[in-house]
């Protein structure tokens, strides 16, 4: 773990610093791998006072990449800076994930793809 800049994520093993928001290759679950399709919640963490545009921005991202999408739903708290959005997802291939998680993570407002 590398924390000179503060940041515990820096350097990490399976991180690539370069894809903000692309999610780890295997090796950060012990080896472990998805069988696609593959359905989950994906959820984001972002700025408030900047995202007003999350649901239109992350609708169209999955429309983009053909990305099955049954809902989506977000969370904000009265006085809070950051909220939370989530869509409920069904992916069909490892490059279709990865491509969604790289273009949400990349959005300005986005703070964290989970």
């Amino acid at each position: 773990m590398d924390t000179t800049n503060g940041r515990a994520d820096e350097g990490a093993p399976g991180r690539d610093p370069a894809a903000r928001g692309a999610p780890r290759d295997a090796d950060a679950f012990d080896g472990s791998k998805i069988e696609f399709p593959v359905s989950f919640d994906l959820r984001t963490i972002y700025v408030l006072a900047e995202g007003a545009g999350i649901q239109v921005d992350v609708e169209s991202i999955l429309a983009r990449h053909g990305v099955e999408c049954s809902m989506t739903q977000g969370d904000r708290k009265p006085g809070a800076r950051y909220g939370r959005f989530g869509a409920r997802v069904t992916f069909s291939t490892r490059e279709q994930m990865h491509a969604v998680y790289a273009e949400i993570g990349a959005l300005p407002y986005i703070k964290g793809v989970f």
